[in-house]
């Protein structure tokens, strides 16, 4: 009887440290800046999570627009999490804050058993981080090149002209 009680409590104790208790998120977001260099926009996620418990959430997905992608684990330090999403044109990912919702295991599944919009909407993440994407730049409307060229023709027809004056 002691042992079965014994049994229960450890189990219990254990079931309890698996959660993440009131976490905390710090978020560095990195994106596609430069249109005229790249045909696809891309944007990245790094999160780190700590949690009051100290017992990091094993998977955590993210809801990106509707699109539930899994993050993807560093092995060197426990807690970090990276987000990748990628998008065929610059369009399609809009500039200014975008709110991703983070799903652990448990949330996740909970989600993918809702069968309406209602019921997905109504699921707990685990949190929430925000995407902050400034938004493609194509660049100047006349490149660089063309001035370093125009200003040197006129410096190399002013020295000419110059040289042609002298030697008349």
């Amino acid at each position: 009887m002691l042992r079965l009680v014994l049994a229960i409590l450890a189990v219990l104790a254990f079931a309890q440290g698996e959660s993440c208790e009131s976490p905390q998120f710090q978020v560095a977001s990195y994106s596609t800046r430069d249109g005229r260099l790249a045909a696809e926009s891309a944007a990245e996620l790094e999160i780190t999570v700590k949690c009051k418990s100290g017992k990091q959430p094993s998977t955590l997905y993210a809801d990106i627009n509707g699109q539930t992608v899994p993050c993807a684990q560093s092995i060197g330090s426990p807690g970090k999490y990276f987000v990748s999403i990628a998008v065929v044109s610059h369009k399609q990912l809009t500039s200014g804050r975008t709110t991703v919702r983070l799903y652990d295991d448990d949330s996740y599944s909970a989600m993918r058993k809702a069968r309406t919009d209602e019921a997905v909407r109504a699921v707990k993440p685990f949190g929430t981080v925000e995407l902050n994407h400034p938004g493609v730049s194509y660049g100047p409307w006349l490149p660089s090149e063309f001035f370093a060229v125009t200003i040197f023709g006129a410096v190399w027809w002013a020295a000419y002209r110059e040289r042609s004056r002298i030697l008349a």
